[in-house]
């Protein structure tokens, strides 16, 4: 990898690549992604987020693109909503509508509708059993 990290997500591409998304390193969230090319045997740097983030989930969706909801900042009881989906072919994110709870370490399901279930988690540090349709545009 170009960076050490932990508690990112790293998603099979239909290209064949994995991008793997923010996490942490000792000392702080990152706000940074990347591709593996299983081909070339490399990593290289790919668009940033806009916000720091761990513990998110990372769901690819119908038309190739990733969908990132959900996460915490550096502080480890700071979840946050904010969703953002990442466009392979610009290499490029973009904000979206957010969650409409804060919540990290939750499941992120993709249905056969294109909707993602997103489930449980802690949100603020503690255990919620709260689930939301998150409808992906």
């Amino acid at each position: 990898m170009t960076e050490p990290r932990y508690s990112f997500t790293a998603t099979l591409l239909p290209t064949g690549k994995v991008l793997a998304v923010d996490g942490g390193t000792n000392d702080s969230a990152l706000a940074t992604a990347e591709l593996y090319d299983p081909v070339a045997g490399m990593w290289t740097v790919t668009g940033s987020m806009s916000s720091v983030r761990g513990d998110h989930r990372a769901t690819l969706l119908p038309d190739g693109s990733v969908l990132v909801a959900g996460g915490s900042t550096d502080c480890i009881a700071c979840t946050i909503e904010v969703a953002a989906v990442y466009a392979l072919s610009s290499g490029s994110w973009a904000v979206t509508d957010s969650l409409h709870t804060p919540r990290a370490d939750h499941t992120a399901t993709l249905l056969p509708d294109g909707t993602v279930l997103v489930a449980g988690g802690q949100s603020d540090g503690i255990a919620t059993p709260t689930s939301e349709l998150y409808m992906t545009r």
